[in-house]
């Protein structure tokens, strides 16, 4: 999940649309993590209430040079001081002060609580019995480049092809109210799945279907379990499964595939399920 970042005002957090939601679910950054201010004694103090069933990091930066100052750990359910003034002037000036020289955002995942199990062997996101080409792996020049997605692999498969989890875990998000594809103008409505693996890290099953999920967020799912269906939506000029396993701060970490041990999958190459 990308660092988020917000304008906190007294009383009041910015919120960021995703678009095109239903009024049944309403989603932005804030349903996650709610900042607030809160006078106590002789301190105002900005707080964070993690709503989601993962930790996440809370990131604190200058905003004029961008430079990260401190972070801090929010436990999953949890709620912490981010940080503490003496109250020698109003709230509103205090926040103002803090709108004005910081920004606070967040990830998902905290590096304390992850440890990545290199060993693991995932199975392959698709339905037994058929083969599937990659169109874009490990380091791919139209999209994979960045950390985040460096070892994201794209599987094409056609809108309505059955998801399957590719490994355990614990659903920490769901997001399947996107009807629409395009430029990068898209890039955030993308109907996903993020799970939480046992080591810590994560699973993003990305461009699913509107309605695509077969899954709800605290559902523990098994390997191989029917999670969704592919889609087209979000940043891409075609239907296709993007599937990324992440760690701490969001960045990408290589995996395999069982009956593909230690090797990259390639491009143009059409894989199978193998158990």
């Amino acid at each position: 999940m990308k660092l988020l970042y917000y304008v906190i005002i007294f009383t009041l957090i910015s919120k960021f649309s995703f678009g095109q939601k239903a009024k049944n679910q309403p989603f932005s950054y804030d349903d996650e993590i709610e900042f607030y201010w809160k006078t106590e004694g002789d301190s105002l103090k900005l707080k964070a209430k993690n709503k989601l069933l993962i930790a996440t990091e809370i990131i604190i930066r200058d905003r004029k040079t961008n430079n990260e100052l401190f972070s801090k750990l929010l436990k999953a359910q949890d709620s912490i001081v981010v940080i503490s003034y003496e109250l020698n002037t109003s709230d509103t000036v205090i926040a103002k002060r803090f709108n004005d020289s910081l920004k606070v955002g967040y990830y998902y995942g905290h590096k304390s609580l992850i440890n990545p199990d290199t060993s693991y062997q995932y199975r392959l996101p698709f339905q037994e019995g058929k083969k599937h080409s990659v169109s874009q792996s490990f380091g791919g020049k139209s999209s994979h480049s960045k950390p985040t997605s460096l070892f994201a692999i794209d599987f094409q498969m056609d809108i309505g092809e059955p998801v399957y989890a590719a490994r355990e875990g614990l659903v920490v998000q769901v997001i399947d109210w996107f009807t629409l594809h395009g430029d990068k103008s898209f890039v955030k409505k993308a109907n996903r799945i993020v799970v939480l693996h046992d080591d810590g890290t994560m699973a993003s099953y990305v461009h699913l279907d509107y309605k695509g999920s077969f899954v709800k967020i605290g559902d523990r799912i098994v390997k191989g379990q029917k999670i969704g269906v592919s889609g087209l939506t979000g940043f891409t000029s075609g239907p296709h499964l993007h599937f990324v396993v992440r760690k701490e701060r969001d960045l990408a970490i290589p995996i395999y595939f069982e009956g593909y041990p230690n090797k990259e999958l390639k491009k143009r190459k059409r894989y199978k399920v193998k158990n």
